[in-house]
Parts: structure tokens; C-alpha cells; sequence
């Protein structure tokens, strides 16, 4: 059984090292969209409430009407969270998968001791 070169064993480091840095970067990026998703989501959620609320306030709406319609924005708003992990794991799985492709490996060169 031959000995790996120092050459042969930076390579491996440094492939090792590199797929830890491109798990990381999708981990990173998952969670990202996650937050970005929820900012999103509570944002809008927010901007409707408010404007429901103003109806209420000037008396533009019957409280009977503002009662179901803020339970209707809350029930959106909840189901968007709920959609939020499966989003950032399907982007998540996305980016591993660019991760795991197996590359092509070079051959290596067995050298006789000198």
C-alpha cells in the first residue's frame, strides 16, 4: 500500500475544508430566507392589521366585520409561518445537492520509493 504524498494529503484538506465552507454558506442561506421570509410575512401581516384597525377606529367598518377579518389576516399570517421551515429545508436541500455532486477525481499517480 502506497503512502499519500504531502501534495495528495493538502488536496484532500483542502477539499474537505472547502465543502465544510460551501455547507456552511447554504446553511447560512437557508436560514436567511427563513428570517428574510419572516420579516416579509410580519410585515405585511403588520400593514394590514393597521389598516384594519384605521377602519375600525374612523367606524368605516362594523366591529362585527373587523373582528372576522383581523382573525382572517391572522390565520394567513400563521399559515405563512408555518410554510416558512419547509421553504428554507427545500432551499437548504437545494444548496447541498450543488455541494454533493461528485466531482470528477484525478487519478492518482502511484510513485515508487526512491
Amino acid at each position: 500500500m502506497a503512502s499519500q504524498t504531502p501534495e495528495s494529503q493538502i488536496d484532500e484538506i483542502r477539499q474537505v475544508v472547502l465543502d465544510a465552507a460551501r455547507t456552511e454558506l447554504a446553511a447560512v442561506s437557508a436560514a436567511i430566507r427563513f428570517w428574510s421570509g419572516w420579516v416579509e410575512s410580519a410585515d405585511r401581516y403588520a400593514r394590514a392589521l393597521g389598516d384594519e384597525l384605521a377602519k375600525i377606529e374612523d367606524g368605516s367598518m362594523p366591529s362585527g366585520e373587523a373582528v372576522a377579518r383581523v382573525a382572517d389576516l391572522s390565520r394567513a399570517y400563521l399559515r405563512d409561518l408555518t410554510d416558512l421551515p419547509r421553504a428554507s429545508l427545500n432551499h437548504l436541500t437545494e444548496q447541498l445537492d450543488k455541494v454533493g455532486r461528485p466531482r470528477p477525481r484525478r487519478a492518482r499517480v502511484v510513485r515508487a520509493k526512491e
